[in-house]
């Protein structure tokens, strides 16, 4: 993947400590009491910084007296705050990467120079961004503190990895369009409140994070293309807003149109059969080229249109994260209301076949949405050329114990993608290419 900035959160992120915020807000609730602030006023104080602007309003009394008070509790607490374990080594790997990094961040300036310089890690960040900095009705869970940090470095959103604990994280890496990651497993340092958000990928410790990071940025997609001159542009530009160019593999398979021309015209890697092979032909050529280039994590994204990035993410995620070897875009777990009664009859049957091979159901066996570790990819003896394919891989991953689970997806069906892929008549000729081959 084409990851060009790491922004991180800093507490609950990279360091923790003992005392809870929870506890911190108690000890900011008595010290404003202390100071006359009726306990109507004060309320629950979630969150702190915004309270304390609201109670200042209403009170008249000087906001920078009260936020002085914020401050001195912040930077008392990061006196005993603790790296996580496993920091350095995802920061040095990024490093080595030519990665850029930053920090986005609801502490306190003092706070936050503080803990980056007790514990070493102020080197990497090229920009700090924190409470201190921004303008309060763009600090996250507002979008513009973020915004702010990607005009900075002058990068596409869709290059940014935002990597967090709590949903204030997650929320304006959606709202801007990056890529985000929740680190479920810290404790010591989270907010004391939650807020529901559905982050790109999430990992239990920066361990987890090191490995996601190793798979996401060394991800492969193969695109077979035969003859599809008319959709294949705009495919491969919807591909390159989250890959770099040379992580994706047009296996031109003996087109007659001007696949070829586009294909190389996007500066992507281009592999071509000077005759057609079929689907099966083209995905063993891209995966073998994919393998030899030492890929962690392979895509395989059909070029007529019919799939979304979007989607594409979301069937990455499961692999990339380590819960499974295999995960495939079911249409039918799916919104299933743009596909034909006669595509989802044939899939049927033809997902039982599949499953009575591999002795495992699968509910959409012929999605061209797939992703593969590279342990299980290497594993996939592809033998079928045709369309048949697709439920030989299915058949392979399960006959060499490839976990496997399936994502919902949304294909898009036009009236060109229509007369692509599999109709009754190749659904029997796949039907009985299986049951010949299996029983050879």
């Amino acid at each position: 993947m084409d990851v060009k900035l790491v922004v991180f959160d800093l507490d609950g992120t990279l360091v923790g400590a003992p005392k809870p915020f929870a506890e911190l807000k108690e000890e900011l609730k008595s010290r404003l009491s202390e100071m006359g602030i009726p306990e109507e006023t004060l309320g629950d104080l979630t969150p702190m910084y915004e309270n304390l602007l609201r109670i200042s309003r209403e009170t008249g009394r000087d906001f920078g007296e009260l936020y002085s008070i914020l401050v001195e509790l912040e930077v008392e607490r990061i006196g005993d705050s603790f790296l996580f374990e496993g920091v350095l080594d995802v920061l040095e790997f990024l490093r080595e990467r030519g990665i850029e990094m930053a920090i986005m961040t609801r502490s306190s300036r003092e706070a936050t120079l503080k803990a980056l310089e007790m514990h070493g890690i102020r080197e990497y960040f090229r920009i700090i961004s924190t409470r201190d900095d921004v303008p309060p009705e763009e600090l996250k869970p507002n979008a513009g503190q973020l915004r702010r940090i990607i005009d900075s470095f002058g990068t596409e959103p869709t290059k940014v990895l935002v990597v967090g604990d709590h949903g204030y994280d997650i929320l304006p890496a959606k709202e801007l369009g990056t890529l985000s990651v929740m680190i479920t497993g810290h404790t010591a340092g989270r907010m004391s409140f939650s807020v529901d958000s559905t982050p790109d990928f999430e990992v239990q410790d920066m361990k987890g994070l090191l490995f996601l990071l190793e798979n996401i940025l060394d991800t492969y997609v193969v695109v077979p293309a035969y003859n599809e001159e008319k959709t294949l542009g705009s495919v491969l530009d919807d591909l390159l807003r989250y890959f770099r160019r040379e992580e994706i593999v047009v296996v031109n398979d003996g087109s007659k149109d001007r696949t070829r021309e586009i294909a190389r015209s996007k500066g992507v890697h281009v592999l071509t059969h000077l005759v057609n092979r079929g689907l099966g032909g083209a995905l063993g050529t891209g995966i073998a080229y994919a393998l030899r280039r030492k890929a962690r994590l392979i895509l395989t994204f059909d070029a007529d249109g019919q799939h979304l990035v979007s989607d594409a993410l979301r069937v990455m995620k499961p692999v990339a994260e380590g819960g499974a070897d295999f995960a495939v875009g079911s249409r039918l777990r799916g919104d299933t209301s743009q596909m034909p009664f006669v595509k989802r009859f044939g899939n049927f049957v033809l997902d039982a076949i599949t499953a009575v091979f591999a002795r495992k159901y699968v509910s959409d066996s012929q999605s061209g949405l797939r992703c593969l570790s590279r342990e299980c990819a290497s594993k996939i003896r592809i033998t079928c050329d045709r369309y048949a394919v697709s439920s030989e891989i299915i058949i392979e991953a399960a006959r060499n114990r490839c976990r496997i689970v399936e994502v919902p997806i949304r294909a898009v069906y036009t009236e060109y993608s229509m007369k692509k892929g599999t109709n009754i008549l190749e659904g029997v000729k796949i039907a009985l290419n299986l049951l010949f081959d299996k029983l050879r």
